[in-house]
Parts: C-alpha cells; sequence; structure tokens
C-alpha cells in the first residue's frame, strides 16, 4: 500500500477541516433559524420569566399576562401572623378608585426588544461563540405610590405600628383636680420600616415576582422624659398664671380660657436643654375649630350665562376673607409666650375675587366644543352628585392661557358642599363616602375639551371599566387632590362653560369664539381584553346572616387607545395618543355572618380594604 503524498494528506486535512466547521456551524443556523429567527435573543429575562425564543408578539402576550395577575392578585404584606394584600387598585367603586401601583406594558416591552435586536444569523453566531447569551434580565417598567401604599398599610395593619409618645404636659386629668396640667409618662413606639418594606416590594414589581413581604419593625424611642419636664414645672406654672388670653379681629373678640392655654404647653429644644413653649398645631387646631366658622366666607367667583345668544351674569363676584391658621397660632404664641402679653391680633387674609372684564368685551359668541356622557343606572345619591359636581363647573369664565382645574373648581367635596355621601366597602363594612359621580363630571369636561381642540394637561383613566364612561379610553378620573383633570386655553379668547343635564345624560358647552382650528379624535380601539377572577365575598355583620349584597359588577379588563388631532387655522398640527389600562374587575359582594361571640384572644388575619381581586 502506497503511503498519502503529502497532497492527499492536505486534501483530507482541508476537508476534515471544512466538516469541523461546517457541521457546527450548520447546526447553530438550524437553532437560530428555529429558535431564534426574528425572535427574542436567549438568556433574556424578567426575574423568572425566559422569554428567549418568544416572537414580539408572544412577548408582549407574556408581558400583559405577567403583569395582569400581579395587578389583579396583589402583593401580600404580613407581619407575624397578621396580613393583608396590598392592591394595585384600592376601590370603593369606579368613581373613588385610584391606583397603588401599575405596570406600562408598552415601555417593558420597548425595553425588551432594545435588549434584543433582531440579529442576523453570524450576529448570533458571534455572540455564541463568545458567550454573550448569557442571563440579561429586564426589569419590567411599573409605578408605584409610597405614600398610598403606607397609608393602606396603616389602615389594615394599624395594630404593627404603635406611635412612641415624648412624656408631655397635659390639661387636667379631671374637674376635681386643681392642677391646671399635669405631666403624662413617656412610652416606647414600634414603627414599620417602610424604607426597608417598599425596596422588596419595588424587587417584587420589577421582577413579575409573587413572594410574600414580610415587615420588620423598629424600636422608636421618645426623646422626652418625664425627668425631663419636671424640672420645667414652675416655668409652665408661671406662664399660665398670666390668665386668659384675648384674641381679637375686627370689631370681634373671643376669649381663650387658661384652662384650654394649659393644654397647649409643650417643651422644645435638645435633651438637657429644653424650655416651655406652645404647640403652633394645637393653637391652629383650635383656631379652626372654635373661631374660622364665624371669620371665613368664601370668595364668590362671577357666574355667567347664555340667554338669547347674549352672555349675562347671574352672580356678580366678590372677594372673601379666611382665618390665616399657621400666622395667627405664630402670633398668638409670642405674645402670650415672649411678650407676656395676654392680647393678640389674629391674621385675616382677603381672598380675591376672579377678576374679568366687561362682559361686553369678552368675545363670546358661539359654541366651540361639547362633550357628552350618560349616567343611565345611577343611583339617587349619584345621581345628586352630579347635578352639584355640574352646577359648581356651569357659569365658570376661563381666561385666555388659563389652565382649567377640575378639582380646584369643585372645592370641597363633602356635606358642606351639598354632596351626599355613597355607601362603599372598607374593612369589609360598607360606610359611607363622597365623591360618587363625580367622574361622570370629570369625563363629560375631558370630552368638551376634547371637542373644542384644547390641550389636555392633566388626565388619568379609571382604574377599570365602568358602563357610564363608555367607550373604553374615553374616560377621565377626578379625587381630591390627585387625579384631576386640567386643559389650557390656549383659544386667544375667553371661554365660558355652560352646563346641560336632559334626563340620564350630561353636556358641557364651551363658548367661546372659533379661530379656525379643527379637533378630530379617532374611534378608540380596545384589545387584550381579560376576564376577571370569579365573584369574591366578603363576610360581614352589618348584614343579617345569609343575606348577600354585591356592591360591584363584574368587568372585563382592556387596553385601549384613541388618536387626537388639532389642526391650526396657520396649518400646524399637533397629534397626541391618549392611552389607558384597565384591570379585569370580579364582582364583589358582601354576605352577612353570625357576630362571633368567641371569647378567644387570637386576632384574626387582617382582609384587604380594597376590593382588589385575588384568586
Amino acid at each position: 500500500m502506497n503511503k498519502l503524498t503529502n497532497t492527499h494528506k492536505t486534501i483530507i486535512f482541508v476537508v476534515v477541516f471544512l466538516l469541523l466547521i461546517i457541521i457546527p456551524v450548520s447546526f447553530a443556523y438550524g437553532t437560530w433559524n428555529n429558535n431564534y429567527r426574528d425572535k427574542i435573543n436567549p438568556g433574556i429575562k424578567i426575574g423568572n420569566i425566559d422569554l428567549s425564543g418568544l416572537t414580539p408578539a408572544q412577548a408582549e402576550t407574556k408581558i400583559n399576562a405577567e403583569a395582569d395577575r400581579l395587578e389583579s392578585n396583589g402583593i401580600i404584606i404580613a407581619y407575624n401572623d397578621k396580613q393583608t394584600v396590598l392592591p394595585a387598585i384600592i376601590s370603593a367603586n369606579a368613581d373613588l378608585s385610584f391606583p397603588v401601583f401599575t405596570y406600562n406594558r408598552d415601555e417593558t416591552l420597548k425595553q425588551l426588544l432594545e435588549a434584543s435586536p433582531q440579529n442576523s444569523f453570524w450576529s448570533y453566531l458571534k455572540n455564541s461563540l463568545t458567550g454573550a447569551f448569557s442571563d440579561h434580565q429586564i426589569k419590567a417598567v411599573y409605578s408605584f405610590d409610597r405614600e398610598r401604599a403606607k397609608t393602606f398599610i396603616l389602615e389594615n395593619l394599624k395594630e404593627v405600628e404603635v406611635e412612641p409618645q415624648n412624656a408631655s404636659f397635659a390639661g387636667k386629668k379631671n374637674n376635681n383636680s386643681t392642677d391646671l396640667f399635669y405631666i403624662e409618662p413617656e412610652t416606647i413606639g414600634r414603627q414599620i420600616n417602610f424604607g426597608l418594606a417598599f425596596d422588596e416590594v419595588e424587587d417584587q414589581l420589577q421582577s413579575f415576582g409573587s413572594e410574600k413581604i414580610i415587615l420588620k419593625t423598629i424600636t422608636a424611642r421618645p426623646k422626652v422624659h418625664v425627668a425631663d419636664l419636671e424640672s420645667l414645672k414652675p416655668e409652665a406654672e408661671t406662664l399660665i398664671a398670666q390668665g386668659d388670653l384675648k384674641l381679637k379681629a375686627s370689631s370681634s373678640t373671643w376669649t381663650v380660657k387658661k384652662e384650654t392655654i394649659a393644654s397647649w404647653i409643650i417643651s422644645e429644644g435638645e435633651v438637657g436643654n429644653f424650655h416651655v413653649s406652645l404647640d403652633l398645631t394645637k393653637i391652629s387646631d383650635y383656631l379652626k375649630e372654635k373661631i374660622a366658622p364665624s371669620v371665613d366666607q368664601e370668595a364668590k367667583t362671577p357666574r355667567y350665562t347664555i340667554s338669547g345668544g347674549k352672555m349675562s351674569s347671574w352672580q356678580t363676584g366678590s372677594d372673601g376673607q379666611k382665618l390665616n391658621l399657621e400666622t395667627s397660632a405664630a402670633q398668638i404664641r409670642d405674645q402670650y409666650l415672649i411678650n407676656k402679653q395676654t392680647e393678640a391680633g389674629l391674621i385675616i387674609d382677603t381672598v380675591k375675587n376672579q377678576v374679568t372684564e366687561n362682559t361686553n368685551n369678552l368675545n363670546i359668541e358661539e359654541i366651540i366644543g361639547t362633550g357628552h356622557s350618560n349616567f343611565v343606572g345611577s343611583t339617587a345619591n349619584r345621581r345628586h352628585n352630579i347635578q352639584v359636581g355640574a352646577a359648581a363647573v356651569n357659569g365658570m369664565l376661563i381666561a385666555p392661557g388659563e389652565e382649567f382645574s377640575l378639582v380646584k373648581t369643585l372645592g370641597a367635596i363633602d356635606a358642606t358642599s351639598g354632596y351626599l355621601p355613597e355607601l362603599v366597602i372598607k374593612s369589609n363594612k360598607t360606610i359611607p363616602e363622597y365623591g360618587g359621580g363625580l367622574c361622570q363630571v370629570a369625563t363629560t369636561i375631558f370630552r368638551s375639551a376634547l371637542a373644542s381642540g384644547l390641550p389636555i394637561t392633566a388626565r388619568q383613566n379609571h382604574s377599570y371599566r365602568v358602563s357610564y364612561y363608555e367607550p373604553a379610553g374615553t374616560d377621565a378620573a377626578v379625587y381630591d387632590p390627585w387625579p384631576d383633570i386640567r386643559f389650557l386655553n390656549d383659544s386667544g379668547g375667553y371661554i365660558l362653560i355652560q352646563t346641560r343635564i336632559v334626563k340620564n345624560d350630561i353636556y358641557f358647552d364651551f363658548w367661546g369664539k372659533k379661530d379656525g382650528r379643527i379637533a378630530s379624535s379617532t374611534t378608540p380601539v380596545i384589545y387584550n381584553i381579560t376576564k376577571p377572577a370569579p365573584a369574591k365575598l366578603i363576610e360581614t355583620t352589618d348584614l343579617k346572616p345569609g343575606v348577600k349584597k354585591c356592591t360591584e359588577k363584574a368587568h372585563n379588563g382592556a387596553d385601549a387607545y384613541f388618536d387626537y388631532k388639532v389642526t391650526y387655522a396657520s396649518g400646524d398640527v399637533k397629534s397626541t395618543r391618549f392611552k389607558s389600562h384597565y384591570v379585569p374587575w370580579q364582582e364583589v359582594c358582601l354576605i352577612g355572618k353570625e357576630a362571633d361571640t368567641s371569647t378567644s384572644t387570637t386576632t384574626p388575619v387582617t382582609k384587604a380594604t380594597s376590593t382588589t381581586p385575588t384568586n
């Protein structure tokens, strides 16, 4: 057998070399073509959720499903044997709901796609050989309101946190006591470490996690002790010995008894250097309760109406006045404590009324836009509140360049303004709460501003879909102090709001003078429709045993958007896309149960006060 020639050896070497390259490359090509061509690159995850190998559409579906799961189930917050569910939405009803946390699905998908560019095969091969496809964590995009979450937890796990109490001077123990004050001993407190807890919550949110959050607490120690105040008793007694205090404003006088002043005494300063002072908060509270009601007068805003094509005033404007609680409290403290005077003047501020031009010069000639919504099926109280809210807006004049705020316009939302309460669920009980129905006003105002071609500067959709505000995506929520509906009057002239309520329909007509702009909105696109969880039953002793009362109906979750375009007389065009996300909302019902007569000291698990759906 002849030995291989050098030429043959070379040929064999080349063939083997090529096979060693071609086979792995072919295998890699097959893997790329079958698993990653036009798909998410290997190793890309959100938390423990592997998104590699999915098409963008599949990844979007997966992101939506995970976000819906967290928004529907909430996050369990626990302390020892007590727990509550921190909901995505705290809801009393559709009008009074507001978000605690919510996901931005579009931004999350955008980040995912940016981290996984549609590479060619050769790019895929290079990244595979260099190990570039190791785990790549993407963070879900979300918003989280720590303040609302804190309020919710404190309401539902209120026994966890105990505020430390400094030793303090207190008023008379009882009517039989001859002492005007005594020293209340200090107590040690316990506070929730909210910073740590909320960092853990955000870790869960960004990774679509669902682990229970265990609250940690820290000991809260008082800063002032009984021993610190004992040495101050002579100083405090000398201060009170001055006697009663007279307060004056204009021609009115009020007398504050020294017994009341004794209850204002506090200590200020650092350990080892305390001195007697008067509590500004207590003074301010006293002024608010005892004096402000007889001093404060609301400013009257001019209100106008259109009659026979002409504009006329039916409420003339006037200035008001308001007791300046903060400044007055400081003046009382300084006069009695520092200057040793038993008289003090109160500071009353003038509340200016909106000053407008002569109605003949306002150029209000025609309707520039009308918004409409329907509230069929509303309760009697809700209908009443819609009428009160509409009346608060009716006749409002918006100056050129002015930003309209519905929260500011409505003012106090309580019984003093004529509103009636709606029954809502809190702590598994039905309690009255004000504000139901005002989102009907907000939604109609929003639609009126759109129809008038005005820039929307603030708007938030409701947390879940409600029939009053269909079509989905065209609603606006309002709740003092937020969310608000605001828009800018950039028409160059005044705008007058006129209200019309016809049976179950509410309209807001915006009067002004057209400047040639044309506004248009597309029909809302509704997608990602998801079904709610089964009905949620909440046991209560407020109903007779076995009696069932449903307070909220089931609603499908969805996403929606519509495009808003304004074409100005100059030819300029401004376009805005209004996007809305609605969580699926289960039916919520109360069911009566027998009162618990057990003498057991075991504390039951605390349930969420919201009606957030849970599995």
